[in-house]
């Protein structure tokens, strides 16, 4: 929903999701409680693509630039421990438990930080955002109690991130497609009419 539709459904709990069966091994998943939805803008879902796809490869450099953009500046670095539970520059797989050193280095880190920055952070960041850090802090919940490993979530959010950028990509890209087209017939249309009005 979040990444390929851009719909965050906000209050994600068991008791908001039933599993119908649909007979043959199929269900399908029906969303009951429908009081918290947030449609993302097109602009900030695309860009939240692009952040996944930075933090399951750890590219640095895009994490920094998306954090700018999102106006976090100097906070992004943040952003794969508070998604993927590892550093900016861990050296842990993604999925895995992070090692001593990297958790003494994050605590240092975070004692280091004040109210203020906590609260510069949380006041920088876009409304859509906020909406999505309530719901991934759900889903992880859920995903703990139903006893899944944590890198089948990750590798779930980066499978969709993906598949949003890479659709968004081709939408645009098919679109283009059909202005030149348009535009080629157009000249052709006006060429024509004017072939015949000099007849």
């Amino acid at each position: 929903m979040i990444f390929i539709h851009g719909f965050v459904h906000g209050d994600p709990h068991p008791g908001n999701i039933l599993v119908s069966p649909r007979g043959q091994g199929r269900f399908s998943l029906v969303l009951l409680d429908h009081g918290i939805y947030k449609e993302l803008d097109p602009k900030f879902r695309l860009d939240y693509c692009k952040l996944w796809k930075a933090l399951i490869s750890l590219d640095v450099q895009k994490i920094l630039e998306l954090g700018e953009q999102f106006g976090v500046g100097k906070y992004a670095k943040y952003f794969p421990l508070i998604f993927t539970g590892r550093t900016i520059d861990s050296k842990s797989a993604l999925g895995t438990q992070i090692s001593g050193e990297e958790k003494t280095r994050i605590k240092q880190d975070l004692n280091s930080l004040g109210m203020d920055d906590i609260s510069s952070f949380m006041e920088s960041l876009p409304p859509d955002f906020l909406v999505i850090l309530r719901t991934d802090g759900l889903l992880r919940s859920i995903l703990g109690n139903l006893g899944a490993p944590r890198h089948v979530r990750l590798l779930a959010y980066a499978k969709c991130a993906i598949y949003g950028h890479e659709e968004q990509s081709r939408l645009e890209s098919e679109l283009a497609r059909l202005l030149v087209q348009f535009n080629d017939y157009k000249h052709k249309a006006k060429d024509k009419l004017s072939w015949m009005l000099q007849k």
